[in-house]
């Protein structure tokens, strides 16, 4: 009886690129262990930014590249702050017919997305940039031929199965759009001192008894993990 092939599995031990001069590098020679490992849940390998950045320079792909802001969605809370851009990257490398020695084209453009859902806790504070560094991260992959090897940190926040729980209080209801105005002077808050600031303010607040009870364990509680996250960064 003759033997089914196998698959050959995909793993970042077996990938490689081609360098600027077209030369075939292997991914394991030029980021280290400190800058991918293994998602088990998602059965794949994921890099970090970083790494990422190190490949694109060393394939020849510029650090120049372009982003254009979504004309047509707006961040806002009733879309969890939904930043949209597409960026367009640019490669360098040796020349091949129209194109170079990745691809029959040099410049690839592919769209990033980032919001409150989809983004882990550190990138919230930075969602236009996580959707930039997305796109980026997924264009270099793609442009190399590596997005089937390996996947960037910046979107494997998309494998967590793991749902958070939803507030009481969701964007667009009433008793949301009542506390835009302070929700957003706790999400812009640039640092510790700053968002200390905010938080007498909205003590007082809670002293006149303008807020519902739910309101107040909201605010509470965006309240702490915004200035957890200023704390680390001080």
């Amino acid at each position: 009886m003759k033997k089914t092939k196998e698959k050959k599995e995909t793993s970042l031990l077996n990938a490689t690129f081609l360098n600027k001069e077209g030369k075939e590098i292997k991914v394991q020679d030029v980021i280290g262990t400190e800058d991918c490992w293994y998602l088990n849940r998602a059965k794949a390998w994921i890099a970090t930014h970083n790494a990422i950045k190190t490949i694109a320079n060393i394939a020849g792909i510029s650090k120049n590249y372009d982003v254009v802001e979504s004309e047509n969605i707006q961040p806002d809370y009733k879309n969890e702050l939904e930043h949209i851009v597409r960026v367009t990257i640019h490669c360098k490398a040796k020349t091949k017919g129209s194109g170079c020695v990745h691809s029959d084209e040099k410049d690839l453009t592919i769209t990033g997305e980032s919001n409150r859902i989809n983004t882990p806790h550190k990138g919230r504070g930075y969602l236009r940039k996580m959707a930039e560094k997305r796109a980026f991260d997924i264009a270099v992959l793609e442009h190399l031929g590596l997005y089937s090897s390996m996947f960037s940190e910046e979107e494997s926040a998309e494998f967590d199965n793991k749902k958070e729980k939803e507030p009481d209080i969701m964007p667009g209801t009433k008793e949301f759009e009542e506390m835009t105005e302070v929700i957003n002077s706790i999400l812009n808050a640039k640092d510790l001192i700053e968002i200390k600031k905010v938080g007498k303010s909205i003590k007082k607040q809670i002293e006149a008894k303008i807020y519902s009870e739910k309101q107040i364990k909201y605010l509470r509680e965006l309240y702490q993990k915004e200035k957890g996250k200023k704390s680390s960064e001080f």
